[in-house]
């Protein structure tokens, strides 16, 4: 009897094959988790996005009204779905200067699929893949003050209380949509 010393061919070969297959198989198991973490990554992403949005509008909201001087602000000069203006008197001179800080514009543009925040002359992108975004206006009741083409005029700008935001985010790369909204009330109202 002799004994066998190495492998045969075909055991050679099942061995690279089943080798093969579970090199395969982890080869599509790290790339379905790479892919779910890129996927969470970009929920996150988007998560943090609509957390800046908010604290801003929030921020812009509080102040709009903004009247040391009594001159009679008006906090909100432009009230639309896609579209929102607040001014604020921040120095105290009695006038708004629309180049400034004293005047924030929110709008949302559907065609670019992003939300911005104009200060003054400047523009700055707050969120881009806004699949859907809008303004809504309420009164001192909580009732929501419709808006007819085009915007609210002067007397039912004045009778808004409260600003919301609705903000849905696609995460760059794909994966579910993200979907929140915030209501601010004015200070000037309150």
């Amino acid at each position: 009897m002799r004994r066998r010393r190495g492998a045969s061919l075909l055991e050679t070969l099942v061995a690279v094959v089943v080798g093969l297959f579970l090199l395969s198989t982890l080869s599509a198991a790290l790339a379905a988790g790479a892919r779910a973490l890129v996927h969470a990554g970009a929920r996150a992403e988007a998560s943090d996005t609509w957390t800046l949005a908010a604290d801003a509008l929030l921020f812009d909201v509080r102040r709009a009204g903004h009247d040391p001087a009594a001159a009679g602000v008006e906090a909100v000069t432009v009230a639309r779905a896609d579209r929102v203006t607040f001014e604020a008197d921040l120095d105290g001179d009695g006038t708004v200067d629309g180049g400034s800080a004293e005047r924030v514009s929110w709008i949302c543009n559907p065609t670019t699929r992003r939300l911005s925040r104009m200060l003054g002359a400047q523009s700055m992108p707050i969120a881009d893949g806004a699949v859907a975004c809008g303004f809504t206006f309420f009164d001192t009741d909580g009732a929501p003050i419709a808006i007819p083409a085009g915007e609210l005029d002067a007397p039912a700008r004045a009778r808004i209380a409260l600003v919301a935001l609705l903000l849905r985010l696609e995460p760059r790369g794909g994966g579910m949509p993200i979907e929140r909204s915030l209501a601010v009330a004015l200070r000037s109202r309150a």
